[in-house]
């Protein structure tokens, strides 16, 4: 009977069983987010009805203190929140998530994509300031990105390195897309105008300066070859105004791969291309010669 009694106590399922507690967590956000959702779905379907539950739940929980629980149980049928009283005795309305322990609610929003989190961060103050937390979007920086990047340290703020971070990795994708289009207008946008830019195509020579690269462009989109790109092991390091990002290239379904170096720095709120280098992967125990 006592060992039975302990499995019943809630401070020893805390302490002996407390993994199971952020499973529990986010499946109760999930459902917590699926129940608002049909909760506005009917609102939508129904206004009239809405308007008079809201109504209940609003207005007369102030003259009819005895329903609560039936005003409560509207109130979360028609705006998805609960009332409550502040220390000046005064109501108030919060949703269910604002009610999560505070730790329950970042390992909640660590789930979540940039995107999804940038909506949370919308939606109310207890949220918006769960959802800016440094400690969640280092989680986000570190799933998103390589893992190469465990001792970067943020300049500013992790949501600020994350967001710069991913302006590069954005250039980096438009660069292969352009030149997957072979469109020579959109590609001479992404170069940075200026004589020390750089651009090494596979057994290509050295071409220096915009107007030579944008040129060498010209003739590479004259060819009747396609350009079709899968990418791997993309990585992105961001210093200051300077970033590179080395990625591994499959050009039209081939099986080995083009290793490639793409150098961006930031002019005017934009990142543009310096500097580009691909070249084959050489076979392990190839011999190359006398280095110096």
């Amino acid at each position: 009977m006592e060992e039975a009694s302990r499995f019943t106590n809630l401070g020893y399922v805390i302490e002996h069983h407390n993994e199971y507690l952020y499973p529990i967590a986010a499946a109760l956000f999930i459902c917590t987010c699926a129940y608002v959702w049909l909760a506005n779905l009917l609102r939508t379907a129904s206004p009239e009805a809405s308007s008079r539950g809201l109504k209940l739940g609003k207005q007369d929980y102030n003259q009819q203190p005895l329903c609560n629980s039936l005003s409560a149980s509207t109130a979360v049928i028609t705006n998805g929140s609960v009332p409550y009283r502040d220390d000046k005795w005064n109501d108030k309305y919060s949703s269910m998530m604002e009610q999560l322990v505070p730790e329950i609610m970042q390992h909640t929003l660590s789930y979540l994509d940039y995107k999804s989190l940038c909506n949370m961060s919308m939606t109310n103050s207890v949220i918006r300031r769960a959802a800016s937390d440094d400690s969640a979007w280092k989680s986000l920086f570190h799933k998103d990105f390589s893992g190469e990047q465990d001792t970067v340290v943020a300049a500013n703020k992790w949501k600020a390195h994350y967001a710069v971070t991913k302006a590069v990795a954005d250039a980096n994708k438009t660069f292969y897309k352009k030149f997957k289009a072979k469109s020579l207008r959109g590609m001479s946008k992404l170069w940075l105008q200026a004589d020390y830019v750089k651009c090494i195509h596979p057994g290509g020579e050295l071409l220096s300066g915009y107007d030579v690269v944008m040129a060498n462009w010209k003739i590479v989109f004259n060819w009747s070859q396609r350009y079709d790109f899968s990418l791997d092991e993309v990585r992105v390091r961001v210093r200051g105004e300077s970033a590179w990002v080395t990625v591994k290239e499959f050009v039209n379904s081939s099986v080995e791969p083009l290793l490639a170096t793409n150098i961006f720095e930031l002019h005017d709120g934009h990142w543009l291309l310096v500097h580009h280098h691909s070249s084959p992967q050489m076979e392990a125990g190839t011999d190359f010669g006398q280095f110096g």
